[in-house]
């Protein structure tokens, strides 16, 4: 993914971004890493939970997390492709415009228009609201329309 809007950092608030960032994950990983080890060698009680009046084993209650975050998964990727279908639309078919709606769209008159489109090269000037102003062509030269 690329980000819209770019700002350049200076080097040091690079530096700093990346020691925290890489510093964060490192403590991450040595919590969750020592948390597995204790847990699986036996020294860590804090999994024990009993289902149904017994306790359940550490294997069991991973075997449950592990199926809850594949469930919570599955459910997730299914709710992106419904949204992902539901927001697909097909590109609407344009209705062909007649000569007078065309030009009363971009309020031309009619000989305004046949000097447009028997034009060979053409330059078409806007106004700020989108009108046409006026239009060069190889053919004639400038037409100013009202200004």
């Amino acid at each position: 993914m690329t980000p819209i809007i770019r700002t350049r950092r200076s080097l040091a608030i690079l530096l700093l971004d990346t020691l925290l960032t890489g510093a964060g994950w490192l403590a991450f990983s040595y919590l969750v890493t020592a948390g597995l080890i204790s847990v699986l060698n036996g020294t860590d009680h804090s999994l024990e939970v009993s289902l149904m009046g017994q306790p359940a084993s550490t294997a069991l209650m991973l075997l449950l997390y592990v199926t809850i975050a594949a469930i919570n998964a599955l459910l997730l990727m299914l709710w992106g492709t419904y949204r992902k279908r539901m927001t697909r639309s097909e590109p609407r078919a344009r209705m062909p415009m007649d000569d007078v709606s065309l030009a009363e769209r971009f309020a031309l008159s009619g000989a305004q228009l046949e000097d447009i489109r028997l034009s060979r090269l053409l330059v078409i000037h806007h106004a700020e609201d989108g009108e046409i102003s006026r239009w060069e062509s190889a053919d004639t030269s400038a037409v100013r329309l009202s200004a």
